[in-house]
This record gives C-alpha cells, sequence and structure tokens, in this order.
C-alpha cells in the first residue's frame, strides 16, 4: 500500500463519525429515561448494574407521569471522544500442579516462550490434556468438560498453578477448573473442532470494539428497564386474593367486583354502596326474617293433615263397608246353613247305618267319597268305566257291595248337599267385602296414639270403625249371627269422618297456599339480603377496590409504553450494524483477505449479517454454497486458520495465540507455509503450538534457529501420560548416544559367550550401521541435507572438509557394507549367510571408525 493511498484511507476514517456520538444523538431524539440510559453506558463503558436500572425505571415512570416527578430533567447528552486505554499485554509464564486433568501425573512444568512454544507428542501422549486447561482458561467455542483419569475409581480435584505476566505485573492462578477466566478470555485458541465454525457457521466475533460493546449494553439495558415494566404488570395485576370472597356471590354487584379492571365505572359503582351507620343492623334484622322462613313449619303441617286424610279416607272406606252389610239377612242365612248341617248329618247317619263303615262318616270319608265320583265321573267320559268293578281295586263287586256304592251315589245327589253350598256361597258374598277390608295407616295411627294422654280429635271414630271391623270379622271367622249393635253406630261415626276430612282438605289446601307465598318471601328477603351485605362491604372496601381499579389502569399504561420497546431496540440494533460494518465487517475483510492469500486459501465471498445488534460473518462459494460442501479437507483447513487469524488480529493481539495441531489433513506444501505464517505471528506475539506432526515441528524449529526465540518440550507417555522434557528439537539419534550404545553393547559381549556373544555381536553392528548414516549427515556432510529438516542448508555446504573427505567415505563405507551383511535387517546371500560376525572383528571396526572420524575432524579442509 502507498503512502499516498494510506494517507486517504486514514482521511476517511477520520471523517466517519465514531459510534459513541451516534448513539448520542440517536438518545437526545428519544425520551429523557432512553438518554440516561445512554449517558451511563457512554460514562461507565459497561453493562448496567441493578441498582443502575433501577433508577432508570424510576425516571422512566416520572417522566411518563406514572409517579410523581422528583427527578431532575435529563439534559442532551455531549460525547467527550478520549482514546480508550490500551488492553495491558498478557503473557504465560508457567503451568505446574496439574492435578485432575485426563490421566496426566503430576509433576511436569511447561515454561512457555516469549516467542513460540511448541509442545510435540505422538497421539495419546498426553498433550491434548495440557490444551484442554489453556481452552477452558479462555473459555473457547471448542472447550469441552475436562475429565480425570476414566481409568480409576478415586476422584482427584482439578488444579493447575499458571504463572502468567500481566503488563508490568507477575501474577499467579489457581485453577479449579473453572471456564472462562479473566484475562485468559482473551487468548485466541485454533483446533481441529473449530474449522466447522470458522469455515461453515455464521459466526459472531469473539471480539468486539468497545465502542460497538456499548450498543450492546444499551439494548440490554432496554431489555432490563421492559423486564421491570413487565414485573410491575404482574404484581399489579395480582390484586386482593380476599376482595371477591367478601362479596355474596348471588348478588348484582358481585360480577361488578369480579371484573374489576381500567374500564370499570368507579362512580357508577360508587353509588351502589351502603354506607349507613345502621347497615350492620339492618343485615341482622334480615338475616332473622331469612332463618325464619327456611324454619319451614308449614311444610310439617302439611304433612301431618295429608296423613290423617289418608287414615281418616282409610277408616271412612271401611265404615261404608260395614253400612253395606246385611246384617239381618247374613244372620238368616248362618240360621239356615246350620239347620242343613243338622239335617245333613242325620241323613249320612241313617244312609249308612247297615255299611259296616269303620267309623261314622265325617268330613275325611266325605272326601274319600266326594273323590271317588270324581274319578268316576273321568273314566265314564274316556268311555272305560266298568261299574261291576271296584274303581280302586279293580275286583269284581259282589252284590252288597254293588249296594254300598248305590247308597254312595244316593248320598252324593243329595239335596240336603247343594242347599248347604248354596247357603255357604250367600254368606260368603256378604262378608267378602269386610274381609277385604284394608287399613294399614289406622292401624299406624292408632298404635302410635294409644298411650298418648290427648289423643288426636278423630282417634275416637277411627278407633270405633277399626273396632267394629275386628267384631265382625271375629263374628264371621266363627260362623256366628252379628250382633247388630256392633254396627248400629258406624252411619253415625262415618258422617263425623267425612266431615272431618272436608275440614282437613281444606286445612291442606290452605297451608299449600301458604308454603308457596312463604317460598317466594325466602326468595326475596335472601336477595334483599344478598344485596344488602354486597353494598355495605362495598363501601366498607372502597378503598381497596379503588386502589385495584387504579392498578390496573396503571398496568394498562404499562402496557402500552411497553409496546414501544420493540421499535427502540430495532432501532438500536439498526445503529450498531452500521457502526459494526465500518468498524468490524471491513477492517476483517481486508485481514481476512490477506490471510487467504498467505495461506493458499481458496478465494470466497464474505457476507456480514446483524442479529440483535451483534455482528456476524458467512463464508459461501458460488453465492450460496457452504465451503465444506466443495473444499477439501485441507482446503477447509488453512480457510479455517485465515478466518481465524483475521478474527485474532482484528481486535490487536494482547494475549497468546494457541494452535492446537494446526497443520492436520495438510500436505507437505501447506505445512510449510502455514509454519511460516504462525512463525511470523511469534515474531511479536506470544505463541503455543501443540502438535504430533515432526515434520512440522522440525519445521517450526528451522525457522527459529536464527533469532532462538523458540522453546521446545517433548511430551512423552513413557513414565505416565502428559510427561513434559525440555528439548531441542524432536528426538533423533546422535553421534554420543550412538557412541555409548555401542560401547555397552561391546562390554556386554565381552561379559559372555555362545549364541548370547553372538547376538550381541550383531547388535553391535546395527548400531555402527546407525553410527555411519549419523556421521555421514552431520559430520562428513556438515548438516547440508538432515533429516526431518525441509531445507538445504547452504551456509554449511563450505564447512565440507573435501580434501580428507575420500578416505573417511571409504572407511565408513566398507564397515558401513559390512554391518549390513550382519544385522537381521537385511537379507544375505547364501555364501555369505554362515559367516558369522566376531568380537575381534566388531572392536576393530569400531576403533578404525573413531579413527576415522578423528582424522576427518582434524584435517584443514
Amino acid at each position: 500500500m502507498s503512502d499516498e493511498t494510506a494517507a486517504v484511507e486514514d482521511a476517511q476514517r477520520a471523517a466517519e463519525p465514531d459510534p459513541r456520538e451516534v448513539l448520542a444523538a440517536w438518545a437526545n431524539e428519544q425520551d429523557e429515561w432512553v438518554r440516561a440510559t445512554v449517558r451511563r453506558v457512554l460514562g461507565s463503558g459497561r453493562a448496567l448494574s441493578g441498582d443502575d436500572l433501577d433508577a432508570i425505571y424510576s425516571l422512566f415512570r416520572q417522566e411518563k407521569g406514572i409517579d410523581d416527578r422528583t427527578l431532575p430533567t435529563e439534559t442532551p447528552l455531549a460525547v467527550d471522544l478520549a482514546e480508550d486505554d490500551a488492553e495491558l499485554p498478557l503473557v504465560l509464564t508457567r503451568l505446574s500442579e496439574v492435578t485432575g486433568v485426563n490421566a496426566i501425573v503430576p509433576g511436569s512444568v511447561i515454561e512457555p516462550h516469549a516467542g513460540i512454544t511448541i509442545l510435540f507428542g505422538e497421539n495419546g501422549t498426553g498433550k491434548t490434556g495440557y490444551s484442554r486447561i489453556f481452552k477452558a482458561l479462555a473459555g473457547s467455542r471448542t472447550a469441552d468438560t475436562i475429565l480425570g483419569n476414566v481409568a480409576v475409581e478415586e476422584e482427584i480435584a482439578q488444579t493447575a498453578k499458571v504463572e502468567y505476566a500481566l503488563g508490568p505485573d507477575a501474577k499467579i492462578l489457581e485453577w479449579a477448573g473453572e471456564q472462562g477466566v479473566a484475562p485468559f478470555t482473551r487468548m485466541s485458541i485454533f483446533d481441529s473442532p473449530a474449522v466447522n465454525f470458522h469455515v461453515d457457521d455464521d459466526l459472531e466475533y469473539v471480539y468486539v470494539p468497545t465502542v460497538l460493546s456499548l450498543f450492546n449494553h444499551v439494548n440490554t439495558a432496554l431489555k432490563g428497564v421492559h423486564d421491570r415494566i413487565d414485573e410491575a404488570i404482574r404484581e399489579l395485576a395480582a390484586g386482593s386474593t380476599t376482595l371477591l370472597s367478601r362479596f355474596p356471590r348471588e348478588s348484582t354487584i358481585y360480577p361488578l367486583v369480579e371484573t374489576l379492571g381500567a374500564s370499570t365505572d368507579l362512580a357508577a359503582l360508587d353509588a351502589r354502596a351502603d354506607r349507613g351507620s345502621d347497615v350492620d343492623q339492618r343485615i341482622g334484622v334480615l338475616r332473622r326474617a331469612v332463618a325464619a322462613l327456611e324454619a319451614d313449619t308449614l311444610t310439617a303441617q302439611i304433612a301431618e293433615r295429608v296423613r290423617g286424610e289418608r287414615v281418616q279416607t282409610q277408616a271412612s272406606k271401611a265404615a261404608a263397608t260395614l253400612e253395606a252389610l246385611d246384617v239381618e239377612k247374613l244372620n238368616s242365612l248362618y240360621v239356615r246353613l246350620a239347620e242343613l248341617q243338622r239335617d245333613y248329618r242325620t241323613f249320612r247317619t241313617e244312609l249308612f247305618a247297615a255299611a259296616d263303615l269303620p267309623t261314622d262318616p265325617e268330613e275325611t270319608w266325605d272326601a274319600f267319597v266326594t273323590a271317588g265320583e270324581g274319578y268316576r265321573a273321568h273314566l265314564d267320559a274316556l268311555g272305560v268305566h266298568d261299574s261291576g268293578r271296584c274303581l280302586y281295586c279293580r275286583q269284581q263287586l259282589s252284590d252288597p257291595a254293588k249296594a254300598l256304592v248305590a247308597k254312595y251315589s244316593e248320598y252324593l245327589t243329595d239335596k240336603i248337599s247343594s242347599d248347604i253350598a248354596e247357603v255357604e256361597d250367600g254368606i260368603s258374598t256378604l262378608t267378602g267385602p269386610i274381609l277385604a277390608v284394608a287399613v294399614p295407616d289406622v292401624t299406624t295411627f292408632l298404635v302410635e296414639h294409644q298411650d298418648q294422654q290427648e289423643k288426636p280429635p278423630a282417634y275416637a271414630n277411627v278407633s270405633a270403625i277399626h273396632e267394629a271391623v275386628a267384631s265382625v270379622r271375629a263374628a264371621i271367622g266363627a260362623g256366628a249371627p252379628l250382633d247388630e249393635s256392633v254396627v248400629e253406630g258406624v252411619p253415625t261415626v262415618r258422617a263425623a269422618l267425612n266431615a272431618s276430612l272436608a275440614l282437613l282438605a281444606e286445612e291442606v289446601a290452605d297451608l299449600r297456599m301458604q308454603s308457596e307465598n312463604r317460598s317466594d318471601a325466602l326468595k326475596e328477603k335472601k336477595n334483599e339480603l344478598a344485596e344488602l351485605i354486597a353494598a355495605g362491604e362495598l363501601g366498607k372496601s372502597w378503598p381497596t377496590i379503588q386502589a385495584q381499579v387504579e392498578r390496573a389502569k396503571e398496568a394498562d399504561r404499562l402496557r402500552v409504553l411497553g409496546g414501544k420497546f420493540a421499535a427502540l431496540g430495532r432501532s438500536v440494533t439498526e445503529l450498531a450494524k452500521a457502526a459494526s460494518d465500518q468498524l468490524v465487517n471491513q477492517n476483517f475483510e481486508v485481514l481476512f483477505t490477506e490471510e487467504c492469500k498467505a495461506l493458499r486459501a481458496p478465494e470466497l465471498r464474505v457476507e456480514f449479517v446483524g442479529r440483535q445488534g451483534r455482528a456476524h460473518r458467512r463464508k459461501t462459494l458460488g453465492g450460496r454454497h457452504k465451503p465444506s460442501k466443495i473444499l477439501s479437507e485441507g482446503e477447509q483447513k488453512v480457510l479455517a486458520l485465515a478466518d481465524f487469524l483475521a478474527e485474532a488480529r482484528l481486535a490487536g493481539i494482547t494475549a497468546p495465540v494457541i494452535f492446537d495441531d494446526p497443520v492436520s489433513s495438510l500436505d507437505h506444501r501447506r505445512i510449510n507455509e502455514v509454519a511460516r505464517r504462525i512463525a511470523s505471528l511469534a515474531d511479536g506475539n506470544q505463541v503455543i503450538v501443540f502438535t504430533h506432526d515432526i515434520f512440522f515441528a522440525a519445521t517450526l524449529l528451522s525457522l527459529f534457529e536464527t533469532s532462538k526465540r523458540c522453546t521446545y518440550f517433548q511430551i512423552t507417555d513413557d513414565e505416565g501420560k502428559g510427561q513434559v522434557t525440555r528439548a531441542s528439537g524432536p528426538r533423533w539419534d546422535s553421534l554420543g548416544n550412538l557412541k555409548t550404545n555401542i560401547n555397552k553393547t561391546i562390554e556386554a559381549a565381552r561379559a559372555v559367550d555362545g549364541e548370547a556373544r553372538a547376538a550381541l555381536v550383531r547388535e553391535g553392528y546395527d548400531w555402527i550401521r546407525a553410527w555411519c548414516e549419523v556421521f555421514t549427515e552431520i559430520e562428513l556432510l556438515a548438516g547440508v541435507s538432515q533429516r526431518y529438516q525441509p531445507n538445504i542448508r547452504m551456509t554449511t555446504l563450505a564447512s565440507i572438509k573435501a580434501g580428507a573427505l575420500p578416505a573417511a567415505s571409504e572407511v565408513v563405507t566398507r564397515i558401513f557394507e559390512d554391518a549390513c551383511r550382519y544385522i537381521s535387517g537385511h537379507s544375505q546371500p547364501l555364501p555369505t549367510l554362515g559367516v558369522a560376525p566376531t568380537l575381534p572383528g566388531l572392536e576393530a571396526h569400531w576403533k578404525e571408525l573413531q579413527d576415522a572420524r578423528k582424522m576427518y575432524l582434524e584435517a584443514t579442509g
């Protein structure tokens, strides 16, 4: 960028209004309470406290005339555009005393460099546990729950000692598993799970400039005031919980109290109140009147008289039956029946005197003869009767027997018998109605009152009829003539009963009419009592009623005022979106483009969207496709890195930037590009890298070979997960290590013999072969080309001693070839398989190599 272009851009930025001025100008066009809100936010730069919101809500109520005005007028806002204080840089200096994090064993210490710190370890060695601590401290988007060692039952508390510098001050944090601990929340952390966030999601910025956060604080304050309005409406709507229960439900005032609200006509309701001093006395009088009407003695009187009607009606009907009885005729029939029965007995005795019967004829015998006659008639009807045979034994009848049967026939056809039957029928006809008389109520009535001193007026007449019926029935049962005196007084008694019944009917009708009038009177008095109680309670509860209506009116006003908050929030959001686009999105787009070029990330479109006053960014390919649907895994990784670095740079990096395995899925070319970008980032910032990629680690180390702004830690699980060791680089063979191993192997071979010595000699040649490779790489060729290093070190090319190289090369090559013949890793032709190495040969070769090295190192060129 040219100086002229930069000057033009600076001038354009200077001409753009400061978001604080925009916010103040907007507030000056709003209500006083809104100006007070913005004034407090601009003054503190922070979200408002609950006390602040309570004070603003008080101003809101006073300004809207809900409460009396006591607060001063809010003057228009004027903004002092003083520069914000820069944040002090944060540097991690030491992490130690880690417990309860995954399976990490205690005791390891990590002392990050102010430049770059590389923590290298293979998968499963425990390095992820340390990265999880940093993610938890930062409150990272991808931070997850940290578990302890799941292989043991004992639960160990999560702890770590974090030492850091904040500006010039050294500080210590005793971490106990907390998430998102300030000031570590300023750290930026990139890991594989974050790729999807940075590639596909509508990502909200982790960094929000202070002036942009002011809009969020204002919106939060508006919501806080609105919440207080809602709470006030709920409290106002509560009202009195016992008020309605004081009013009778059946009164016409009850529904008016039940629906008390902002629309209630207080004047009309007040007019129905009864505030008389004697209202309680009048209520007492009405209560006694209602109680008297509710006693209902008329119903009992009606029931008593209806029962009397039933009793006397039964008695009157019984009397009518007695009165209809012809006593004279009945008595004559009884006399006639007695005469016929005497004649019948005489006839029967004389008829069978010579029949040699076992006993005198009587009723049992009569039944026998009658049954035989019936059987004979039956056989006659069937045409099978034989008069010469006995009906029972079927024997032939003798002449005497036939004469006896003839007498039976004569007996059965006797005129006396038919006369007796006729008389008996006459008696049954006369006595049947008497025997059918049913008087259960009469019987109960007489039993109920027989022992009472004062009997009911109709008792004597009812009792006389009951006794007459009983006497007549007794005479009928005995078959004896009736005494006419028993029924002589029946007509008189019946007449008295009928007269009494007429009076009872009149009384019942009159009482029923009185009962109907009592129901209407009771209903009327009850209504009158309910209305009087409600009117009296209206007067007593008037202050409560008036206050409840006023609360309802206030709640309605608050609802109307609260409905305007949505528009206020939208206007603040629009201001925030404009300011965000000016301060964040435009700058982010420039930084993102730079990072994409540095990392060869795919070109795509970045859209900036706002939600609730917050800035978000979205990336698409072809205008509508998510990048993950098109890009390879490696392309997505570098795209995510570009997004991450642009976001970190947006705020100006003042805290560590941490990368957790940033090059997985990347080819060697991209690994080199990412390494260079991270190295450049570490030139002025603290960077911590966790990786298991040895090529990536070696590349980073080579980039800091000159500046030395680098610390390397090896993480292993040799003696437990998470063992941390400071090292100079990824572990590979050195001449010193190999020399020690060769000497130890020779010493061990000297101490044994046989197959054991042969095996140790072969192992010694294995070490010699490795020594030859490292000697050639490091010393013969002066490290110009080394394993794990991505570059040729041309600066050391002149260090190769060309004159001494042939002699040394001859010795190294010859012994290297011999060693290859003796180790198990190389197959051999059949003639050489049986040639075993010897200990003296190993010792000679080892001495020859050391002499060759000494001669080469001492050579001058």
